[in-house]
């Protein structure tokens, strides 16, 4: 099979999945190649609806990667990229979405791609070029920081995950401009296409299932990923915990199990944000180097935790390691109840506002250095 026929074979199992709508973002994932983006990378493993990391971390974390491209077009059809806009990139990857972007706002527009990495932003500059991909402008520094020269932008896209907004992106969005980014909630991640609702209000416009790498750089200084000392295995959990009593209660393997009523899908399009909204214990269990089932929602305790584990491809099952086993397995329980009792609710019923920290507002907050987050299901 040609590499023109696997990308249309991508394509159209993007559009039968939903993943993406015909017209201008389809026509350029139809129209970009890329293959040429992952050199050395089978063209045959380019074309599959997977992410591929191209850079790992000492301690076993991706640190670059190509995202999957259901995300990528999920991504983009949330940013609503037009002719002639000027949008700016944090994360620049292998220059691929960077390419998407540069076909989608055609020769009357810009696009200007940040990465922290000088290894990263020298690769994307060798990839677009051997694309032939329009003008893109590949920056190295600070994404936290963003581009001001380049500023105002009609449309500003992360391709990390943030806790927190930076106000150099306020700063840099044009007042009917668009921020799209993978927003993580006490370890849950949603992307979130912001528009404002004032001059320092933004307000979710659209809220997509993701998965990313964190920012690095000056946002990154809080990062709740902990390595449990065993290579590609982490713990994503905001508050204290000690990592090797961790992996010690997970090695004893679990003192209770208790089927629930929640598929997979469930977890990972609404009971995974439930947890996060609801409980401050509420972390991740990740297995970065396997194509296993995706975060595991958790609850640690001084005791132990407590994790909703796939247990075949549909099926889950709360378990309890550790001394507290039990009663962190009851109160996990107790979530998964609340859940189903309202509804099942998805993160397609979320709504975030988003307000500079201090602000006075009404409803369940989440507070970071910079954003003070109202986070409600509507």
């Amino acid at each position: 099979m040609s590499v023109g026929e696997l990308r249309d074979r991508m394509v159209d199992g993007l559009l039968s999945a939903g993943a993406v709508r015909p017209g201008p973002v389809a026509d350029a994932l139809r129209a970009v190649p890329r293959h040429v983006f992952l050199p050395g990378v089978d063209p045959a493993t380019a074309y599959e609806d997977e992410a591929i990391p191209t850079r790992w971390a000492e301690d076993g974390r991706p640190t670059s990667s190509s995202s999957q491209p259901a995300i990528v077009a999920a991504m983009l059809e949330q940013l609503g990229v037009r002719p002639g806009d000027r949008v700016l990139e944090i994360g620049a990857g292998t220059g691929w979405n960077a390419a998407l972007l540069a076909r989608l706002v055609g020769p009357t527009g810009a696009v200007t791609t940040v990465d922290i990495d000088v290894e990263v932003t020298e690769q994307a500059t060798r990839n677009l070029a051997a694309a032939g991909a329009g003008p893109v402008r590949v920056i190295t520094g600070d994404g936290a920081a963003g581009w001001p020269d380049g500023a105002p932008y009609d449309r500003i896209i992360l391709t990390a995950a943030a806790r927190d907004l930076a106000p150099a992106w306020w700063e840099q969005l044009a007042p009917d401009g668009r921020l799209v980014l993978p927003l993580a909630l006490r370890g849950s991640q949603r992307s979130v296409a912001f528009e404002r609702a004032g001059r320092d209000v933004l307000e979710s416009v659209s809220i997509v299932d993701c998965g990313f790498m964190p920012l690095r750089g000056e946002l990154a200084a809080d990062d709740p990923i902990r390595p449990l000392g065993r290579p590609g295995l982490f713990l994503m959990f905001e508050g204290p915990a000690d990592p090797a009593a961790v992996l010690a209660a997970l090695d004893a393997g679990p003192a209770v199990a208790t089927p629930v009523d929640v598929t997979r899908l469930d977890v990972l399009t609404g009971l995974r944000t439930w947890l996060a909204l609801h409980e401050p214990a509420a972390g991740d269990l990740l297995a970065l180097r396997d194509r296993g089932p995706g975060p595991v929602p958790v609850l640690v305790g001084d005791g132990g935790l407590a994790a909703l584990a796939p247990v075949d491809e549909a099926g889950t099952e709360v378990r309890g390691y550790g001394t507290a086993a039990d009663a962190l397995a009851q109160r996990l329980i107790g979530h998964v109840s609340d859940w189903l009792a309202a509804g099942r609710p998805t993160s397609t019923r979320l709504r975030i506002r988003a307000y500079r920290a201090g602000t006075d507002v009404e409803g369940p907050t989440i507070d970071r250095r910079h954003t003070r987050f109202v986070v409600e299901w509507v």
